[in-house]
């Protein structure tokens, strides 16, 4: 299961699509939960939701890593000025996948509100409130962050179209999950 020059690992391609979906329910999960008043238990629902998804990225986050330095990636295609850049995207995407969650779970934290995750798992507040870090933390997790990844999304999204369909390498083909090489 290891990267070859022509393609990634099955295992790097099921976590970056398995990702890529988590972030997108994440996503879809907090908006939702605004739909419901403070009172009804459907927005505390979503929000288990978002919380468990969030756990979820985090940790196949920290897997993906761990396999991608272990098990090698293909040749990566481009210029002598796409290359760095898409190196520079791809690190600032790891660092966001893996800061969200755990700003979210610091903002959380500081708020002095416990996390459920799965519906099985409560994660207690284990450090003294604080409202002002809560809200730099809030800020980071909601604004900046949340921001920074819609931004490398159109880079990542249309860097991979522009190989595809300017270029013509094999780029895209490399990370579908489905279809030829």
């Amino acid at each position: 299961m290891t990267s070859t020059p022509d393609s990634w690992s099955k295992a790097i391609k099921s976590l970056h699509w398995l990702i890529a979906f988590f972030i997108l329910f994440a996503w879809g999960s907090v908006e939702l939960h605004e739909f419901y008043e403070r009172s009804d238990p459907m927005r505390g629902w979503w929000m288990v939701v978002h919380y468990s998804l969030g756990f979820s990225i985090l940790f196949l986050g920290l897997f993906r890593l761990y396999w991608r330095a272990t098990h090698g990636r293909p040749t990566l295609y481009g210029g002598s000025f796409q290359k760095p850049v898409s190196l520079l995207v791809q690190s600032l995407m790891y660092i966001i996948i893996l800061g969200m969650p755990i700003t979210g779970l610091l903002m959380r934290q500081f708020a002095g509100r416990d996390i459920t995750l799965f519906w099985i798992i409560d994660v207690p507040s284990v450090v003294a409130k604080n409202t002002d870090i809560a809200k730099q933390f809030a800020f980071l997790h909601k604004e900046f962050l949340w921001n920074a990844l819609l931004v490398l999304l159109v880079l990542h999204i249309g860097g991979a179209l522009w190989h595809h369909f300017i270029t013509k390498d094999n780029t895209l083909r490399q990370m579908l999950p489905f279809g030829r090489k």
